[in-house]
């Protein structure tokens, strides 16, 4: 039988995942339910029920979903996102929230992530920032149509330090974290696609332009395979250092799946999807995230393994890749 304190335990566990380690629970949430201390660890210990109000209120101020509280169904799924746009929700917020995954998906540790892409991960194109300074020109001028990019062209001099700062720190973190990541023989078709249109269409401040990020993009290769042969992800340039066995890569050339992110932390799950490409939007929806997991683990049934000692595959896999580069620039 379901516990009947379930949903209010998987509220305060959800306000527990939130609160930096600093903050006393009880305090917050006492100070919001204008409670004494002992009447909130009632409440989070589950010998209390909470009322309906306090529920919206505890809501409210954590911004979560009681839609992912009421049940196990998921033919409905409530989802949070913030949609960027020219004037209220710039990319540099949008790095801020991309830095906020990382530090939450590794509480508890051991976490795991999944990625399934259909192309680059971000996570490995802020660690080049050239690359990653031509994907939010692109998404800005060509995807979202922002009016401030109408008339500009793209300049590989003009990188934001606000953007550099946060790739940074996003980078730190993701080290950390234990990924499984698909990846097919077409993850470089969407951003090859906008270089060569920005190259014909005249966008490059100068055609050095879309060759340096041609040339970016090698290097990006060339640090991934490294990372997939050792097995662990580390800071590319530097010594090969860090956590054992937590980053494998997997080829899947059978099933194109939309992005979908997945992450298992501790007894919780998050599902992470895209819309336009750039927008983030996550669910804490169980039953929806139990679907998405069972398929993230029968797609590692019908993957190749290109990490650790696959040597053969892993250097026929990047071929491919390096080649798709060439025939571009070539063109250029």
């Amino acid at each position: 039988m379901e516990n009947k304190f379930d949903i209010q335990l998987q509220l305060f566990d959800r306000i527990r995942d939130q609160l930096p380690e600093h903050i006393s629970m009880v305090d917050e949430v006492s100070d919001i339910l204008e409670i004494s201390n002992d009447s909130a660890y009632r409440r989070i210990r589950g010998e209390k029920h909470i009322s309906l109000h306090e529920v919206q209120k505890l809501a409210l101020v954590f911004n979560l979903s009681v839609d992912d509280l009421t049940g196990s169904k998921f033919d409905t799924v409530s989802f949070k996102t913030n949609l960027l746009d020219g004037n209220n929700y710039s990319f540099t917020e949008w790095l801020s929230h991309v830095l906020e995954f990382t530090l939450e998906a590794g509480k508890p540790d051991p976490s795991e992530v999944i990625f399934i892409l259909n192309e680059l991960n971000i996570f490995h194109i802020v660690q080049f920032p050239e690359v990653c300074a031509f994907k939010l020109f692109f998404w800005q001028k060509s995807n979202l149509d922002f009016a401030d990019f109408k008339e500009v062209r793209f300049s590989i001099d003009e990188l934001d330090e606000n953007i550099l700062r946060l790739s940074k720190e996003i980078t730190d973190n993701f080290l950390k974290l234990n990924t499984i990541e698909f990846t097919t023989e077409e993850c470089l078709n969407s951003i090859l696609k906008q270089i060569l249109y920005y190259s014909e269409a005249g966008y490059f401040n100068t055609r050095n332009d879309a060759l340096n990020i041609c040339g970016k993009l090698h290097e990006l290769l060339n640090h991934q395979q490294k990372q997939a042969e050792m097995g662990f992800k580390f800071l590319c340039g530097y010594p090969p250092v860090g956590k054992e066995g937590n980053f494998r890569l997997y080829h899947n050339d059978i099933i194109l799946a939309d992005n979908t992110i997945i992450v298992k932390s501790g007894e919780s799950g998050t599902t992470f999807l895209t819309s336009n490409a750039i927008n983030l939007m996550h669910t804490y929806n169980r039953a929806f995230f139990d679907y998405n997991y069972r398929w993230g683990q029968n797609l590692l049934k019908k993957s190749i393994p290109i990490s650790g000692t696959a040597e053969k595959e892993r250097n026929r896999f990047f071929l491919i890749l390096r080649d798709q580069i060439d025939m571009v620039a070539d063109r250029i």
